[in-house]
């Protein structure tokens, strides 16, 4: 098997894992597009650095699963003026209990907080960040700067849609990217 093989094997019998495939280009065009066009509620800008960061891999996997996240894992959002102020951030579990303790901020939701006593300069926007995937590298010699991300709610079904898998809340969908030697 090559490296790319190697890769997909160790990602389809990850835990939690039913489903992956790698992302074509149209598939990678649409959800770029799909990324590019999202705006909260609120009406602030959401930028997908961990997806532009995806896009410059040799390749993209599209892995779905259920349960816990892949790897233990999931991106993180900050709240962000763009003087890159870091303004509010999402919460991994382990660091909830600690950030309870803080009186400098507001509680948006059970893993989101908003930092009263920080003050950034320009618009603010919600930028979510990819994690890293050593274990993927360790696991597939020859793969390098692997990267997980987290699409936006309207990618998944894209993603979905694409794949046939099923429209539901509880199948999850993250995005894997890497390079090869």
């Amino acid at each position: 098997m090559d490296t790319v093989e190697n890769a997909m094997e160790f990602l389809r019998n990850s835990q939690g894992v039913i489903g992956a495939y790698i992302m074509d280009d149209d598939v990678s065009k649409s959800v770029l597009d799909v990324e590019s066009s999202i705006r909260t509620r609120s009406n602030h800008e959401y930028r997908n650095v961990g997806y532009t960061m995806a896009l410059n891999r040799q390749y993209r996997v599209c892995v779905f699963y259920s349960g816990v996240y892949v790897f233990e894992k999931r991106a993180l959002v900050k709240l962000m003026t763009s003087d890159g102020t870091i303004m509010g951030t999402s919460l991994y579990p382990s660091q909830i209990e600690e950030y309870k303790k803080k009186d400098n901020l507001i509680w948006i939701s059970e893993d989101f907080v908003v930092f009263t006593d920080i003050v950034g300069k320009g618009e603010e926007e919600f930028v979510l960040f990819p994690f890293d995937l050593p274990e993927l590298e360790e696991a597939v010699p020859g793969c390098k700067n692997a990267i997980g991300i987290s699409p936006t709610t309207s990618s998944d079904m894209v993603l979905k849609e694409k794949a046939g898998i099923p429209i539901t809340k509880e199948i999850f969908t993250s995005i894997v990217a890497f390079n090869i030697e």
